[in-house]
């Protein structure tokens, strides 16, 4: 009871910031016009840098199904292009089940081009249970400071140990930006 207690109370905490923070960008967004207006040269958003921004949204459920295998979100793949001098930012938010097990998790990654985004420099995600169930919404992102110019491709893989672990509801945003 304390787990899932404490759980909730996390998740609560992580969706409050959230709206907060959406709260605080919606009040303090100005537009700063220089002389090409509201956008500056090549079409670089003045305020903020954002050079380009592309989105994918994936509703009905995904499982873990084959287990123990990376499962690439092909629903959710975004393509987009990197201009020279330009970084990349990619943003995933989900709903996740984690079944009742010992251990039961999914552990979420970005594939960029196809390859998994693994390593101490870029961690991937778990949701894990020791023993109740799991329902909870499950957001992270990664910046890419070093990204080659060019067409890129990016989605998700998930990588579970039950075939009944499962995401909905899904979000990718991909934002290329001058750093």
């Amino acid at each position: 009871m304390a787990k899932s207690t404490g759980l909730a109370i996390f998740a609560l905490i992580i969706g409050a910031g959230g709206l907060g923070l959406g709260a605080f960008t919606m009040v303090n967004f100005q537009v700063i016009e220089g002389p090409e207006g509201p956008e500056g040269q090549d079409g670089v958003d003045a305020v903020s840098g954002i050079t380009n921004v592309w989105s994918d949204f994936y509703y009905l459920p995904t499982d873990t199904n084959p287990v123990s295998q990376v499962i690439p979100i092909d629903q959710l793949l975004i393509n987009f292009t990197v201009n020279s001098g330009e970084s990349a930012f990619f943003l995933f938010s989900t709903y996740a089940t984690v079944v009742a097990g010992a251990p039961s998790f999914i552990l979420f990654n970005f594939l960029l081009d196809g390859s998994i985004l693994s390593s101490p420099q870029y961690p991937e995600r778990i949701l894990e249970t020791w023993g109740t169930r799991i329902d909870a919404p499950v957001s992270f992102h990664l910046a890419l400071e070093t990204i080659s110019a060019g067409a890129h491709n990016i989605s998700i893989g998930i990588y579970g140990s039950d075939v009944s672990n499962t995401i909905f509801s899904s979000t990718l945003l991909v934002q290329t930006y001058i750093s």
